[in-house]
């Protein structure tokens, strides 16, 4: 076996020792290169969360910044409507300006609407195109059609020729599909059933749409 001088052993031992302590250097400083990376990375992610919540925060409603809903702002300004009478001497009909609550559903607007109709004018100027005593029974709305249903004593206006009887018609039907935008067509009834005229001439087996032809 060969003896080593100890000379050899020696510059062996420093050989070794400084290559463990580049070793140990390029270590520490790959450590150091991949800490300061990370934690780059990390700070863009903070970065970018902070971002998106800063755009998510600018597009949000401010009802819900406020924790409040958005129902927007309830409009109870009145609007103005038109009902339709006859002129005083009953030839044709003429539109009179009413004011209804905005806030109404198309079938509360629809009884607001036939209750002024059936009270009558405001002047003399006008004629109403139904008796007092005529009542409102029921009115139902679906599908842009309006069914309408009146009390009439004896089932039959009396005293009507066919010019009345189309004033009448046309009154009810006009001041519902100028007024309410989801009536287009209307069927009147009489005491809760289809009859054939209101009052001998007209015939009440359709729906009548608006006719502004007879208004002036």
């Amino acid at each position: 076996m060969d003896i080593v001088p100890p000379m050899e052993v020696k510059r062996k031992f420093k050989r070794t020792t400084l290559i463990l302590f580049v070793l140990v250097v390029c270590q520490m400083v790959y450590l150091v290169i991949c800490s300061s990376g990370i934690g780059g990375d990390q700070g863009n992610l903070r970065q970018e969360g902070s971002d998106r919540n800063s755009l998510a925060g600018s597009l949000e409603p401010d009802s819900l910044k406020s924790g409040r809903p958005n129902q927007g702002a309830v409009d109870n300004r009145p609007f103005d409507g038109f009902l339709y009478f006859a002129d005083a001497g009953g030839d044709h009909l003429k539109a009179l300006s009413k004011r209804f609550a905005s806030n109404l559903n198309s079938h509360e607007l629809g009884r607001s609407i036939l209750g002024a109709l059936m009270a009558g004018p405001p002047n003399s100027a006008l004629a109403a195109t139904f008796p007092v005593d005529t009542q409102v029974r029921a009115l139902f709305i679906s599908d842009g059609r309006a069914w309408v249903d009146l009390g009439i004593p004896d089932s039959r206006l009396e005293n009507m020729d066919t010019v009345s009887e189309l004033l009448a018609i046309y009154s009810l039907v006009n001041s519902l599909t100028l007024n309410i935008p989801g009536v287009k067509q209307v069927k009147l009834l009489v005491n809760g059933s289809d009859v054939d005229t209101l009052g001998g001439h007209v015939s009440l087996k359709y729906f009548y749409k608006t006719n502004m032809l007879i208004v002036k």
